[in-house]
């Protein structure tokens, strides 16, 4: 009998994890100019940049740290390139494989799955996170391979 119900719970694990990553699949509209994408909900400050600063780590150092809108408004600039942004997170998936990240000039997409990366839920926490610049059509997003709080 308990096998059956440890069985039982295993499969419904599996079928919620499966059902929380499906939506990482969609992309959101991430266009330049529209902000707050997945919600209304306000953006913070990150306290250790201005809004008229961003601060910039050498080539030899690592990637670039840019602003999100910057990416969105030239992907054809960023393409393929190791990218930093930082910035609250706006939406998470459930099994914390995906999320969208707002910095204030825009919100991006950023797809942890091809990274075997997941997060812990931290929908509102100031994320850095690093990645390469994707993409797909119309769609630009981040394929993120290390996220800092």
């Amino acid at each position: 009998m308990s096998k059956k119900i440890l069985v039982s719970i295993l499969l419904l694990g599996i079928v919620l994890a499966v059902v929380g990553c499906s939506q990482a699949s969609t992309l959101p509209d991430t266009q330049v100019g529209n902000k707050n994408v997945a919600g209304n909900t306000a953006i913070g400050e990150n306290p250790a940049t201005s809004e008229t600063e961003t601060p910039q780590v050498s080539e030899e150092k690592g990637p670039k740290i840019v602003k999100i809108d910057e990416v969105l408004g030239g992907p054809e600039s960023y393409e393929g390139q190791a990218v930093v942004v930082e910035g609250k997170i706006i939406s998470e998936c459930g099994a914390g494989c995906w999320f969208t990240l707002n910095d204030g000039t825009g919100t991006i997409y950023v797809d942890l799955a091809p990274s075997n990366l997941v997060i812990p839920q931290k929908r509102g926490a100031f994320a850095r996170v690093y990645g390469q610049v994707v993409r797909e059509g119309s769609d630009t997003y981040l394929i993120g391979t290390k996220v800092e709080f």
